[in-house]
Formats: C-alpha cells, structure tokens, sequence
C-alpha cells in the first residue's frame, strides 16, 4: 500500500464515527443539514434545558449543583466543536487533500519514512480511538455497577429529566436512557474530530521530518562535491512555504475552539477537584482525567511541531554553507530566517503549547487554593 492510500484509509474511521453525528465533512457527499446533524443538534437543545431545570431544582444543593455544572461545562466545549467544524468545512477538507498529494508525491521518494511515520500516526491514533471508548464504556457502566451494589440510583451525569421522580425505578430507568444516548452522541462527537485534529498535526511533524530528509541530501550532495543544489533548495522552500500555509489554517481553524475549551474546562476543572477534596467525590475523577487529557493532548502536540522546528533550523545550520556559490548562500540564509519566524498554534491571544498548559494548571490550583481557603476562614 502506497503512503497516500494508507493515510486515505486511516481517515475512513474517524469520519465514519464523525457521521454518526453528521459532522463526517470529508464524506463526498456531505450535507450540512442532515437528520445526523439535527439530531446532535436536538441532543444539546435538550441537554441545554434539563440542565437548567435541574440547576434550579438543585441550587440548594452543592453536591448535586457541582455535578450539574461540570457536566454543562464539558458539554460547552462540545458546542464550539460542532461551530467550528460547519464554519470551516473548505479550510479542514483542503488540509486533509494536501495531506494526500504531498503523501503521494513524495511517495515515490521517500516511500520508506513516510510509511514508518503513518504506521506510528495509526498505532497512536487507534490507542486515543480506545481511550475514548474505554472512558465512555466506563462512565456508563461504573453508576449502573454502583446501582446495582449499592441499591442507590446513580446516573452517570449530574442532570435529569424534569417533572419525573428520578428516585423510583421507573424514573431512574427514563434518566438513564435519555443519557445513555447522549452520552453515545457526545462520544461520538469527540471521538471522531478529536482522532482528526489529532493526525493533522501529526502530519505537520511529518511534513518538517520530509525537509530535514530532502537537507539532509543536499548536504550529501554538497559533501560528493555535487553542487547543482539550485533546483532541491527550491523544492525545499516550496515545501516550507506550504508547510507555513498549512499551520496558519489549522490555527485560523482551531484557535476560537482552543479559546472556549480552555474557558469551560478550566473552570469545570476547578469545581472537580474542589468536589474531590472538600466532599470525597468519587466520580468525579474520572471527569478530573478526562479534562486533563483534553488539555494535554491539545498542548503537546503543537509542543511537539516547536520541537522539530528547532531541529529543522539545526539542520540549516549543518549544511556546509562555506562551500556553495554565494547566490545559494543569501537563500539558505532566507530559509533560515523563515523558520525562525513566530507560526504556532493559539488560542486567540496565547500560544497553544506545554508551558500553556503547565501555566493553565497553576492557575486552577492558585483558584482551588483561593475557595478552599475561603471556606476553612
């Protein structure tokens, strides 16, 4: 199997899994309204107004007001990702077709590392694809298993159907159907755009390890005495000037949607890890995981393309500069000034990486410190 075609059926999958929800952009096909799509839509019309009811029915209660709230702010990071996949179908179906046609161009060059570098994208792709299956499997069945020991009615969520008496078997049963669907809806909804923004940035690793590769040959050219090099250091620079196009429209693409995750789950975190200290909430940890992932995953993988961008520039400074003409010297100096220009990933005014995310983390534990020492004074 070529590069191109091996990529093309890894997307299969996750789009197959976004379609559940109508948000499959890159089917052929596609149709913005369609009965997928309407019926997440009516999921969070729903989610949205028994929320509402039972934060009101709640507001006496902090425990149950807790919940409810941490569950409104993963549900609104959910919202922003349906925005941002109808509002930027063109610019996310362009990166996934130049995603293709460099595979399939530089497949019959460089057919080896290109293989060895989707192998990885797909092992890696298929463990996040479990991840997220295992931690929806285990947020279903941990408040039915507790149910069942207990003898207590537990719901995975912390909002009900309103004007039912969620305490009798009959409403339990009700509250839990209604979110066993949400919960496959919402599922899906991660799932399947998550796994594809995740392998849009893995290919931009890939696209700077192609440039490396193609210095890495000039230089050897250089070192055989071989110095017809005008034509490569073009192809290089083509190669990163569309390297720089691609970044910008994954940031133009993601950066609102970075913005609004970082907001809602930020202050959802802070409401977790308050529940877990003060009231030894127990199902809370799973939301505390899964909301440190998001983070995570959304930091390190821009984290990770700053960090192949200093190797791109190392292997500009080891090319054997003294030896070429002096027109190839003044463009390996452009090239050089090129990638050393600001390109990352933000959300919206702040840059999308580890220190962000370590900055993130000690901004909760100073609020968590803040409530807790309010509530002990």
């Amino acid at each position: 199997m070529e590069p191109s075609e091996f990529y093309t059926s890894m997307l299969v999958i996750p789009n197959k899994i976004a379609a559940i929800v109508g948000l499959d952009v890159f089917s052929k096909d596609y149709k913005t309204v369609s009965a997928n799509l309407m019926g997440l839509i009516s999921i969070y019309v729903l989610f949205a107004y028994v929320s509402v009811c039972t934060v009101v029915e709640v507001r006496h209660d902090v425990n149950d007001l807790i919940y409810c709230l941490v569950t409104v702010g993963i549900g609104l990071q959910g919202v922003m990702k349906i925005f941002t996949f109808l509002r930027y179908r063109k610019d996310l179906v362009w990166i996934q077709d130049y995603s293709k046609a460099l595979y399939k161009e530089e497949g019959e060059t460089h057919r080896a590392v290109l293989m060895d570098d989707i192998t990885i994208m797909n092992v890696l792709t298929k463990i996040i694809l479990g991840f997220y299956g295992f931690t929806s499997v285990f947020m279903l069945l941990a408040p039915m298993i507790k149910t069942y020991l207990t003898g207590h009615k537990y719901l995975t969520f912390g909002f009900w159907l309103p004007y039912i008496d969620r305490f009798s078997w009959l409403g339990y049963f009700c509250n839990f159907v209604m979110q066993f669907i949400m919960s496959v809806v919402i599922t899906s909804e991660n799932m399947g755009p998550d796994t594809i923004y995740f392998m849009t940035m893995m290919n931009s690793v890939t696209q700077i390890d192609l440039l490396m590769i193609k210095l890495r040959d000039v230089c050897n050219k250089i070192e055989n005495h071989d110095f017809n090099i005008k034509e490569d250091l073009k192809d290089i620079f083509k190669r990163h000037q569309e390297h720089l196009l691609y970044v910008r429209n994954v940031e133009k693409i993601y950066r609102s949607y970075f913005f609004v995750l970082f907001s809602s789950l930020g202050a959802t975190l802070v409401l977790v890890l308050y529940a877990i200290v003060t009231r030894a909430w127990i199902a809370g940890y799973t939301s505390c995981i899964f909301i440190i992932y998001e983070f995570f995953i959304f930091c390190y993988l821009p984290t990770l393309l700053e960090m192949k961008k200093e190797k791109l520039q190392q292997e500009i400074y080891n090319l054997p500069w003294y030896k070429m003409t002096t027109s190839d010297q003044k463009s390996v100096r452009l090239f050089l000034e090129a990638t050393q220009q600001p390109n990352c990933l933000t959300m919206i005014f702040y840059p999308m990486n580890m220190p962000s995310f370590m900055e993130v983390m000690k901004i909760i534990y100073s609020i968590l410190t803040l409530l807790l020492t309010i509530r002990n004074e």
